[in-house]
């Protein structure tokens, strides 16, 4: 990863985890994640991660509504499950990624290998974020998805 000089880390903790080491905190507990089974989570089981409720008092960084809590390397990031899918999916909206890269400076999940830092336009996005939201939509009407996600 280039260093980007004019995106600086910022809001970091002070002790960082191991980078495999991925964490998300919702209502009911803690998920723990490395980078792949993170990414199988969203693909495979959207139904869990859909079922995630946010954290009593927590916000998200990027449109304030109640958020989940992603921890990785030295950051914890609120995000709502909508915009965490997003996030692990490399399908943030260019002012999602802005709205990171300013308040967080640049990190692995945004940087230049995944979105155009001039544009924030994403390179190559996975497809997990619409898995979350077919799932999360048929929670809210009382229809149970597939976990799988969609057939091939």
């Amino acid at each position: 990863m280039a260093h980007d000089t004019d995106h600086p880390p910022r809001n970091r903790l002070p002790t960082e985890r191991h980078f495999l080491d991925m964490e998300v905190e919702h209502l009911s507990g803690v998920e723990h994640f490395d980078p792949n089974t993170q990414i199988m989570a969203l693909a495979t089981q959207p139904d869990f991660v859909a079922a995630w409720k946010p954290v009593e008092g927590t916000k998200s960084v990027i449109s304030g509504r109640p958020a989940i809590v992603y921890r990785t390397a030295d950051l914890e990031i609120p995000l709502t499950v909508d915009e965490y899918a997003g996030l692990v999916g490399c399908e943030l909206e260019p002012e999602e990624f802005r709205t990171l890269l300013e308040t967080y400076g640049t990190f692995h999940e945004i940087h230049d290998d995944f979105y155009c830092p001039v544009s924030g336009k994403a390179f190559q996005p996975k497809d997990l974020r619409s898995r979350v939201r077919v799932a999360a939509a048929a929670l809210a009407t009382g229809v149970q998805g597939n976990p799988a996600g969609p057939k091939a």
